[in-house]
C-alpha cells in the first residue's frame, strides 16, 4: 500500500474515533504575525491525550506539555493552533498517518522589541533598556505559548547590591509568519508578566526560547 493511500485510511479512522469521544474544536492557521486566533480556518471534532495509545488513563501532566491530538489528519499542519473548550494547544509535528504532537499552551504572549535610538536615551545609535516599555514596538501579539520552570538565560547588566536573581523559564511557541524571535526581544503575558528572550532556536517544531523574568 502506497503512503497517501495509507494517509488516508488513517485519517478516516482517526475521524471516525474522535467524533465519538472528542469535543469541537476550532482549528486556526496563522497567515500574520497579530491576532493569530482571530478567524478559524476549519472547525473539527478532538480528544487529545497525553497517552499515544489514547488510553486516556489520566490528564496531561503538570509543566510537561506535549499530547497527542485524535483528529481528522487531512488537512493539518505544524503551527496550527486547536481551541478545545478553555484549552489551547499548537501543532508542533505532524506526520504522515501518525496523531499530530500538540503543545498545551498556558498563555498568551505579545513578543516586542527596540529599535536604534536616535535621540540620546540609551547613548548615541543605541538600544533602549528592558525597562523602557515606552520604546518598544510590537513584533507579534496574542499568540498563544507554553511558559514554564526552566533553565532561563541571565539578563546582561551590572549586578545591583541587593538584586534577587531573575527566575529562569522557557517558553514554546508556534512558528510565526513574518517574525524570528531573536535574543533581547522580550514577551509579556496577559497577566503582565514580563520575560526578556536570551536565547532562542527555531526549528519545525516551532520556537523555543530561554527567558528571564524582568522584576521591574
Amino acid at each position: 500500500m502506497d503512503q497517501p493511500a495509507l494517509c488516508r485510511l488513517a485519517a478516516r479512522g482517526f475521524a471516525r474515533a474522535a467524533a465519538r469521544v472528542g469535543a469541537a474544536t476550532a482549528q486556526y492557521r496563522p497567515t500574520a504575525a497579530a491576532s493569530p486566533c482571530a478567524t478559524p480556518y476549519a472547525q473539527a471534532m478532538a480528544a487529545f491525550s497525553n497517552d499515544r495509545a489514547f488510553g486516556f488513563a489520566g490528564p496531561a501532566l503538570w509543566d510537561v506539555p506535549f499530547v497527542y491530538a485524535l483528529m481528522d489528519t487531512t488537512d493539518v499542519r505544524a503551527g496550527d493552533i486547536l481551541t478545545c473548550g478553555n484549552d489551547t494547544y499548537f501543532i508542533a509535528r505532524a506526520e504522515p498517518f501518525r496523531p499530530p504532537l500538540c503543545v498545551l499552551c498556558n498563555a498568551v504572549v505579545d513578543i516586542t522589541t527596540t529599535m536604534a535610538q536616535v535621540a540620546d536615551v540609551a547613548g548615541p545609535g543605541g538600544y533602549a533598556t528592558s525597562g523602557d516599555v515606552t520604546a518598544q514596538v510590537a513584533c507579534a501579539t496574542g499568540w498563544p505559548a507554553m511558559i514554564r520552570p526552566g533553565s532561563g538565560a541571565g539578563v546582561p547588566g551590572p549586578a545591583q547590591p541587593g538584586a534577587i536573581r531573575s527566575g529562569g523559564f522557557e517558553m514554546f511557541l508556534p512558528a510565526m509568519p513574518g517574525v524570528t524571535i531573536q535574543p533581547a526581544m522580550w514577551a509579556r503575558d496577559a497577566g503582565g508578566t514580563r520575560y526578556t528572550i536570551g536565547g532562542a532556536r527555531a526549528g519545525p517544531w516551532g520556537t523555543r526560547c530561554q527567558l528571564g523574568q524582568q522584576q521591574v
